[in-house]
């Protein structure tokens, strides 16, 4: 079984930054896996996550070499929007990425994006709505 989550040699540095945000980093996650990031404030945390999303490089550019796959998805190959149905990502201020001010307006919001038909979005909110009480 191949990995859900794979980093292959990666090093990434952002724009006019001298010191590399990530160095030659190999990782591999199955799936049922639990992975915990920590680490000091500019270890690189969140470099690491914004390359599982295909932030990095697609959105912040800089230099980037290696491989990121994800469910068998070259990140480098695929946009960060295709990405988001495989990959969850809230930043450390998650209040930030609120566009309205209504839970199922919120959730329908994505789902529009996406296109789908109103019917399919006005079952997952009740679905998931039902599931969190």
């Amino acid at each position: 079984m191949s990995p859900i989550l794979r980093f292959d040699h990666v090093s990434y540095s952002y724009p006019l930054r001298e010191q590399p945000a990530l160095l030659n980093f190999s990782l591999e996650v199955e799936a049922g896996e639990i992975l915990l990031v920590v680490g000091e404030s500019g270890a690189g945390k969140s470099t690491f996550l914004r390359a599982i999303n295909g932030l990095v490089p697609h959105f912040y550019g800089g230099c980037f070499s290696g491989q990121v796959t994800v469910n068998g998805l070259d990140t480098r190959e695929v946009e960060p929007r295709d990405l988001s149905a495989h990959v969850g990502f809230v930043f450390q201020d998650p209040e930030s990425q609120f566009v309205v001010d209504i839970v199922e307006d919120e959730m329908v919001f994505a789902m529009e994006n996406f296109g789908l038909p109103l019917e399919t979005m006005r079952l997952r909110v009740e679905e998931v709505l039902a599931q969190l009480g």
